[in-house]
């Protein structure tokens, strides 16, 4: 039995310390909880700044480094001495005069007294995200003095629960030996030898390439460890801390450059990561972000003899199967043999703990494990239960199949309203009926209650409910507001009032929200999906000549799947990478969705990429340039829009055709999209001649950014143009950078990723604004390859639409895409989609074209980039259009 007590920590020694402490068995919940708080102490950060800079500069550390010292200078060990004689001073007196405080030390030894079991295992751990807190030496609290059984481990305050594949039974470990200039790491290759043991598998890569150790990071039987050493760093990047190895003479990643390797690893059942290097406190927050189980550094700089003799000493006990804390603590006491020549020795090696996870001890041997298992005398009950866990694996999988809709779980077919901006009389009506045929079946099993009989009457036989849902759902679309989520409910439910066959869908859109849950804004939801339900409304239409309740019949040219209408589940991601992942892991869990339109962002697809295609669910976005995403292709992965290479490209041309030799970007490093989009911009742009310009305040997505400020240092540079490259609306950057345009008002040309071509942009209401701004999108309705279905969408969606935009068509598009693959199968199949898209014959007619995929990758073939300028027109709102540079106005004349 494993006990945990955990000791939260929340803010900073500049300011109040919220305390929560509380104890509970591993998995369970809290048996109780106290909190108080601590006063601010600015003074134990000087202490413990003070002694770093000594420990660093201490010559002999240097003499064997881990870390390249940034200057090497003499320091007295005396003067170290001084300060961590005061900092443990002031440590303990902090903690100890704290009444709250004394509340906890006086719980936390009762339950530590109470431990009289041998089986049962304690765990503490301090959880704080605070940098300065993470790294003060909590072993030195003489409360410990009486209690050194116990190993202290860092937690992080935000995690998920962890889901892993366990790997085989033989413990296999990956090890990294990288960078290692100026250092000795060949000790730890020997001691990886001589202590891992017979029963594993030990794989070495030595000075890898990047793609080297992402393939072995994705090896699909797993690892159990990670170990890595050589040269290592923490760092921060924005408001967070990472950190970055060096994997060779030439090369080093941050984790999160790695995340997705690693995270494969984690998946696949990663347990723990040792890195025997530098620095560490970065490695184990970066990790943490990615949900390892475990980890274990080192805080600061460490010599070559500790490193060696630390990891000698903790395999020599975890092999021994003892629990890691236990090893690390045995190990870390050991170590004080070693600090009359390597001081503080002891304060270095942290374990990194996931709060939720099982502690983990070395397998025994596969021929111990199996006599064991001859012997047991329960082994036989063991197998009767895992036949029944079976068995009811089975009913689940077969409720999972006929489970209707769970309701508030932000994906909806017609169930619930995801776009919140205002409630709409009729439409809720409608919602509310089919709401009501969306109960889970273990409420209907009461077959003789009156209510329960008049709802499968209405909502299975006479389908009663879904016809009244049709009435409200078309006069709300007539009377209330042309809305692309009502067109698809109203779709939706003639299928299933009819009793109408039909292939389904998904499109995943993000609704960004308030803290408050109201929505924040829908224009790219709404955008994304005008173009799914003019698609889905074309299908459907066919089946519905004789009703009058579909828009579109004297539009649309109605076409049916094979006979078969297209009904489509639209699936809420709020533009967070964390509900994006809980969209996907329910959308892949129904077995009828063929395919899915999304995500729209690539910081919501790179997260969610790996769950479709794991499950063999096809993902088709319409919104996600990275390059990333191709990096390492997916089977079931494709888009319709072009990469950010090939956006980039059309701005680079653009530029050097009109003289422009030098540039600066603005973007937000931590975006995905961005990034690749700025990475690939800059090396097009300099082997055309072109110079970049460096921008100290170049990061638009900071809460803080000053456009004003960022204008004045490009006006220092000159006649340098200005990239604007904002996010998916994941930050601030689009309104930072619509800001950009206002201060630099005509004085630079700006050119702008596609991100920039939206209302918002427009809002600004002077044209004189615009006179040197340019834009790249993938289509403009005045280049359409199909005017015949521009104009119907003019026509169908009447007043509440603004023209035609690019994310409408391309949402189309990857709808149409979806709906030709389904149209060349005999027998459709989620298998049999990712094959036909594939396949090199593969193509779809649309909006933008005859739209191919490359088979190695699923990028689209030869897409299309128009660029587009903004001039006056007094029809539209704001009075501004995008139009594309051939065009002077928006009466769609061509320039001379």
């Amino acid at each position: 039995m494993t006990k945990v007590v955990v000791l939260r920590l929340i803010g900073d020694l500049e300011s109040d310390i919220w305390v929560t402490f509380e104890w509970r068995p591993q998995g369970q919940l809290a048996e109780g909880r106290i909190t108080t708080q601590l006063a601010p102490n600015p003074k134990i950060a000087h202490l413990y700044s003070n002694w770093q800079q000594r420990y660093l500069n201490l010559e002999y550390i240097y003499r064997n480094p881990r870390l390249k010292p940034r200057r090497i200078y003499l320091s007295s060990k005396q003067e170290c001495e001084e300060f961590a004689d005061e900092l443990n001073k002031n440590l303990n007196q902090w903690l100890n005069s704290n009444h709250g405080f004394r509340r906890i030390r006086d719980k936390l030894a009762a339950q530590l007294r109470s431990n009289t079991d041998r089986n049962t295992h304690i765990r503490v751990m301090i959880q704080t995200d605070n940098p300065q807190l993470q790294r003060l030496p909590w072993h030195l609290w003489d409360f410990w003095n009486d209690h050194d059984s116990v190993e202290i481990t860092l937690s992080p305050l935000e995690y998920e629960t962890i889901t892993a594949n366990p790997p085989n039974d033989q413990v296999r470990v990956l090890a990294i030996l990288g960078n290692s200039e100026g250092i000795d790491i060949e000790p730890d290759k020997q001691h990886l030898q001589e202590l891992i043991g017979k029963d594993s598998l030990l794989e070495f890569l030595v000075k890898p390439t990047r793609e080297q150790l992402e393939a072995s990071l994705r090896d699909a039987l797993g690892w159990h460890i990670l170990f890595f050493a050589g040269h290592s760093s923490s760092e921060r990047k924005r408001d967070r801390m990472t950190g970055r190895i060096y994997i060779n003479d030439t090369d080093s990643l941050t984790i999160d450059e790695l995340k997705h390797a690693l995270k494969t690893a984690i998946n696949n059942g990663l347990k723990l990561a040792i890195f025997n290097s530098c620095d560490g406190l970065g490695l184990g927050n970066a990790l943490a972000e990615l949900q390892i189980p475990q980890v274990i550094i080192m805080k600061e700089p460490i010599p070559d003899q500790v490193a060696h003799k630390f990891l000698e000493f903790f395999l020599t006990e975890f092999t021994q199967r003892k629990p890691l804390e236990q090893a690390v603590r045995v190990a870390r006491q050991r170590l004080e043999s070693i600090q009359h020549e390597l001081p503080y020795a002891t304060w270095l090696p942290v374990i990194y703990q996931h709060p939720t996870a099982k502690p983990w001890c070395w397998p025994v041997s596969e021929s111990l494990e199996s006599s064991r298992e001859e012997l047991s005398p329960v082994n036989r009950l063991i197998k009767l239960a895992l036949a029944t866990v079976a068995l009811v694996g089975i009913y689940g999988i077969y409720k999972l199949a006929i489970e209707p809709n769970k309701l508030g779980d932000k994906i909806s077919s017609g169930e619930e309203i995801l776009d919140t901006t205002s409630a709409p009389r009729f439409k809720q009506r409608g919602v509310e009926l089919v709401a009501a045929c969306q109960t889970p079946w273990r409420d209907n099993l009461a077959i003789f209650s009156q209510k329960n009989w008049q709802r499968w009457q209405k909502c299975w036989w006479s389908k009663t409910n879904y016809q009244d849902a049709v009435n409200f759902f078309s006069k709300s679309w007539q009377e209330e507001d042309k809305d692309p989520e009502t067109l698809i409910y109203l779709n939706n439910a003639l299928l299933d009032a009819t009793k109408s066959d039909y292939y389904t869908i998904a499109v995943a859109v993000p609704i960004v929200r308030n803290k408050d849950g109201s929505v924040k804004n829908r224009e790219l939801a709404q955008e994304i999906l005008r173009g799914i339900a003019h698609a889905q409304t074309e299908v459907n239409l066919e089946l519905f000549q004789d009703n009058d309740k579909l828009p579109g019949k004297d539009i649309l040219n109605g076409k049916s799947i094979k006979g078969k209408g297209l009904k489509v589940i639209i699936a809420d991601d709020a533009n967070i990478p964390s509900e994006a992942i809980q969209r996907a892991k329910a959308l892949v869990k129904e077995r009828n969705i063929y395919g899915v339109v999304g995500h729209y962002a690539s910081d919501m697809t790179i997260p969610t990429v790996d769950i479709y295609n794991t499950n063999k669910l096809v993902l088709i976005s319409s919104g996600s340039t990275t390059e990333e995403l191709t990096e390492h292709p997916r089977d079931f992965f494709l888009r319709t829009v072009a990469s950010a290479k090939i956006e980039a490209q059309s701005l680079v041309d653009y530029l050097v055709e009109n003289g422009h030799q030098k540039a600066a970007g603005f973007y937000n490093p931590e975006s995905p999209f961005t990034h690749s989009f700025w990475q690939e911009f800059k090396q097009q742009f300099t082997n055309q001649g072109g110079e970049i310009v460096n921008i100290k305040h170049d990061d638009i997505s900071k809460q803080n950014f000053n456009a004003k400020q960022a204008i004045e240092e490009i006006r220092q540079t000159q006649e340098t143009a200005i990239v604007l490259i904002p996010d998916g609306q994941v930050t601030n950057a689009v309104t930072n950078a619509i800001d950009m345009i206002k201060e630099n008002n005509r004085g630079n040309v700006i050119v702008g990723s596609s991100g920039m071509a939206r209302s918002k942009t427009l809002a600004l209401e002077n044209p004189d604004l615009f006179e040197k701004f340019v834009v790249s999108v993938p289509w403009h309705h005045l280049n359409s390859a199909n005017p015949q279905v521009t104009q119907d969408a003019q026509t169908l969606w009447g007043k509440s639409f603004n023209s035609l935009t690019f994310r409408s068509a391309l949402a189309y598009d990857t709808t149409r895409v979806l709906i030709t693959a389904i149209e060349k199968q005999n027998n459709p199949t989620r298998l049999g989609m990712q094959k036909t898209l594939r396949s090199p014959d593969f193509s779809a007619d649309g909006l933008t074209g005859k739209i191919e995929f490359e088979p190695a990758n699923g990028n689209r073939k030869n897409p299309s980039r128009i660029l587009v300028h903004v001039v006056p027109c007094p029809n539209q709102d704001h009075g501004l259009e995008f139009v594309p540079l051939e065009y002077s106005s928006c009466d769609y004349q061509k320039q001379e």
